[in-house]
């Protein structure tokens, strides 16, 4: 692996992927399918197994799309919790792992200038940190490219005016539990069904914020509780646990 890899991939603090203390993995997926093929490390908290999840599942995505199966991924996140500096590198990590397809990938926050900007400002400066500043460059208002891969960043308070294409390798969703089930449906639903797509919604369960009762999380949530084909939910308690169904 390139050293502009090694720095995108790798923290400050590590833990090896492998590594599955404090979890409980229920359903098929394993501890070793969770981890298969990854050799980098993250950092040393409960997201790390979903990290290893979620990279597995985009690696992955050309055996789900000749399934035609698709990823559904829920991550409780404690109330005001911020996963800003995973969603950076795990970012980082796809543009970089796709510069040389045509993967097209995408955040979906609540607010402009909460959510969006803070996330791109923050894409930005790590990858001047990690010397990989001369390989990407901006593609339109609100996207990001590194050689043909591309990674959109949508809010729901500011829609970009013109259309940008269907995401086909990852749909990020931050602060689901205040985005509205409606607005998702409308907005975002007719544009995943690209076979093989991977779906992450990071939310706070039972938040006191008031879009919560009709959030799109609290419906995903639900569903992958429920044991829905292709869910995997990561529940955090007193220790995290991932409840999966495949």
């Amino acid at each position: 692996m390139s050293p502009t890899a090694t720095a995108i991939a790798t923290p400050a603090s590590h833990v090896s992927l492998g590594s599955t203390e404090g979890f409980e993995v229920v359903g098929s997926v394993s501890p070793v399918s969770i981890a298969s093929g990854l050799s980098e490390t993250v950092a040393s908290d409960g997201l790390n197994t979903a990290w290893a999840q979620i990279v597995h599942s985009v690696t992955n995505r050309a055996i789900a799309s000749a399934n035609s199966g698709s990823k559904i991924i829920t991550i409780d996140l404690a109330q005001g919790e911020s996963a800003q500096e995973f969603l950076t590198r795990l970012r980082m990590l796809l543009l970089f792992m796709n510069r040389d397809t045509d993967s097209i990938s995408a955040t979906i926050s609540p607010s402009f200038r909460d959510d969006t900007y803070p996330a791109m400002l923050a894409l930005v400066k790590s990858f001047q940190r990690s010397g990989a500043s001369e390989d990407w460059r901006p593609d339109g208002p609100r996207s990001i490219r590194m050689g043909n891969a591309r990674y959109l960043f949508v809010s729901v308070d500011m829609p970009v005016a013109d259309r940008s294409p269907s995401p086909d390798t990852l749909i990020e969703i931050v602060a689901a539990h205040r985005i509205s089930s409606s607005w998702y449906d409308q907005r975002v639903s007719p544009r995943v069904s690209s076979a093989g797509l991977t779906t992450v919604m990071f939310g706070a369960p039972n938040s006191p914020d008031p879009e919560y009762a009709n959030s799109i999380f609290k419906r995903e949530r639900s569903k992958n509780l429920s044991g829905r084909p292709g869910g995997i939910h990561f529940l955090r308690q007193l220790n995290w646990s991932a409840t999966a169904a495949v």
